[in-house]
């Protein structure tokens, strides 16, 4: 009986190795997580930038001449203005 319970506490020691793959899991989730914050805040950033763009706009020529721009089709060189974030999570 001692000999069982021996090997069953050596079986289930915390080792350095059963450590790290407890702590993997943890660890991923938390790059995970942060990576979305990162998404997230240029997300705010960019709608708080176009809508102090608009504002300039109208406080410049008024609501008159930017409504009837905003009609029109945009120009796609703004989206080309910002580099995108290639996130990666390594396995």
């Amino acid at each position: 009986m001692l000999n069982w319970l021996a090997n069953l506490i050596s079986h289930h020691a915390p080792t350095p190795e059963k450590q790290a793959e407890r702590a993997l899991s943890e660890l991923r989730m938390g790059l995970f997580q942060a990576e979305q914050r990162v998404l997230d805040a240029q997300l705010q950033a960019d709608y708080y930038r176009s809508r102090i763009a608009f504002c300039e706009q109208v406080a410049k020529t008024g609501i008159e001449q930017v409504s009837d721009r905003r009609k029109l089709p945009q120009d796609l060189s703004l989206d080309n203005a910002r580099p995108s974030l290639k996130l990666t999570a390594a396995q």
